[in-house]
């Protein structure tokens, strides 16, 4: 696969130049992608095409070329239509056991934060087709070179990065931006800047789950639904703890651990901070009934694969350091899996559900482990009534794992 850096050409017009209303006009008339692609010219195309509101796209196989190849797209819920990106990547020789052409671990501003088959990370804008390299796999301070050449391919590709954000967007940045990361079994952290060529480890802890950037800040959630907040600065090197909130909190106790696990995830909205549980059957049947795994059929003509049954919203008081439990969204949207976290007004945003998280497959420990699921667990979990619904049609495996691409 070819990844086309854009090159501007040094005389000619200056596009950027062009009257607002006939910016507006051209972008009236663009499909969602090419929008994307329109708002990733310039600051003033970007600004002509903002009244224009698509809602994150889920990317998606738009179709299989052949036995070998996949063409990838993206589908907007607010029109229900999948849109040809025109990239094409190799599948894998074994899904299972063989490593990816290339390995999403992050959607972030419009960007996917990329590992490809040698575990090398990189950006890559879809729409404007950018790229830029990141620093390599053994470019991680105090991370032993000896621990990274026992790991396979596979290995170093799938678990190098666990997840992966930007604190800005490379596109509408002269300035600095920062990468961050979860990284390696252990799940620590890990930052880069523009331009640096490795890797700083920081955080006085593993067992990262999620994080999410906000007004300035890095928040961070670990072990015990610890939240930490972080602020870069050109003063220091390494990121300055501002805030480390440990409240008390419990997970839903109805549900049995042998049927049931959880993921954890921060989101910002309206300048608070939501904490939210989802929580997913480990073998969930045709009926959306919670099994056991000594209960699954015999015969094997059942697929019992794991899907999400629920989700809990808390929001985090930073005065009395508690998570309080929400049953609104207040007509907010939320959408989380492997990107960062998103919220959005429901009023600006038309054919989506209110007062919703929408949510893709993240579930990194099973995903790659059959051949028959593992990409499928996609759909939208209202808290008005409580149920899931379908957002995407996926009833088998998914290749490659879908993720929410919102571009700024």
């Amino acid at each position: 696969m070819s990844f086309n850096q854009n090159k501007r050409s040094r005389g000619g017009p200056n596009w950027s130049e062009l009257k607002p209303e006939l910016l507006e006009s051209i972008a009236s008339k663009l499909s969602c992608p090419d929008i994307q692609r329109f708002k990733s010219t310039c600051s003033s195309w970007r600004n002509a095409a903002e009244y224009i509101k698509s809602g994150p796209l889920l990317l998606v196989p738009s179709t299989q070329e052949d036995q070998e190849t996949i063409r990838l797209g993206v589908f907007s819920v607010k029109d229900k239509t999948t849109h040809d990106l025109k990239l094409i990547v190799n599948k894998s020789e074994d899904i299972l056991n063989s490593p990816e052409e290339i390995h999403f671990v992050g959607s972030s501003h419009g960007w996917m934060i990329v590992v490809d088959k040698m575990g090398e990370p990189f950006l890559w804008n879809l729409f404007s087709r950018d790229r830029i390299d990141l620093p390599g796999k053994s470019k991680i301070q105090g991370l032993p070179k000896s621990l990274m050449q026992s790991y396979s391919p596979v290995t170093k590709q799938r678990f190098f990065i666990h997840k992966a954000i930007l604190t800005a967007n490379p596109s509408c940045t002269t300035e600095n931006y920062v990468v961050v990361i979860i990284h390696d079994f252990s799940k620590k952290l890990a930052f880069c800047s523009k331009g640096d060529g490795t890797w700083t480890g920081f955080g006085d802890s593993k067992d990262y789950y999620d994080i999410m950037y906000s007004g300035e800040m890095l928040y961070s959630l670990r072990e015990k639904a610890t939240i930490e907040g972080w602020q870069f600065s050109e003063t220091s090197s390494d990121p300055i703890k501002k805030l480390c909130i440990k409240p008390s909190f419990n997970a839903n106790m109805n549900l049995s651990s042998d049927r049931c696990t959880s993921q954890w995830y921060l989101v910002p909205s309206n300048g608070e901070i939501l904490f939210i549980v989802r929580y997913i059957g480990e073998f969930v049947n045709e009926k959306c009934e919670l099994l056991c795994e000594a209960e699954l059929p015999d015969d094997g003509d059942q697929i019992c694969c794991y899907r999400t049954i629920k989700f809990e919203v808390y929001k985090l008081d930073r005065i009395k350091e508690k998570l309080v439990r929400e049953t609104s969204l207040k007509n907010q949207l939320v959408f989380v899996g492997g990107n960062h976290g998103i919220s959005l007004p429901f009023k600006d945003y038309q054919g989506f559900k209110p007062n919703s998280i929408y949510f893709t497959d993240d579930y990194w420990d099973r995903i790659y482990k059959d051949y028959y699921y593992g990409g499928h667990d996609i759909g939208v979990f209202s808290l008005e009534d409580e149920r899931i619904s379908e957002v995407y049609e996926c009833d088998s495996r998914f290749e490659p794992i879908p993720f929410w691409v919102l571009s700024n």
